[in-house]
């Protein structure tokens, strides 16, 4: 029975063509990412300040607000761009074996 095996330079072709694919698509998911992550800090922090001074912290309650709605509508991109992430990770590790 007769095998067929990818040549190498055909390897070394589809990892180039995946390597450019991540890096077209990382200029949408990394500021998703970033974005959301930012926002994430910005709300878990302004909440600490509004814990320890309560009521009299009315900016940060503004603060809070805006970063956990950021956070709340931002977490379908940031789980999509996050995937995406993953998903060209395994395929670098894949082709690099």
């Amino acid at each position: 029975m007769m095998e067929i095996e990818k040549s190498v330079a055909w390897q070394r072709h589809q990892l180039a063509t995946v390597e450019r694919m991540q890096r077209d698509l990382a200029r949408l998911t990394h500021p998703v990412i970033r974005a959301v992550g930012l926002c994430g800090v910005a709300y878990l922090a302004s909440w600490a300040v509004v814990m320890m001074f309560g009521a009299a912290a009315g900016a940060m309650v503004i603060v809070a607000a805006v970063s956990a709605a950021v956070v709340v509508l931002g977490a379908p991109a940031f789980a999509l761009a996050v995937g995406v992430e993953q998903y060209f990770r395994g395929r670098f590790a894949r082709n690099s074996r």
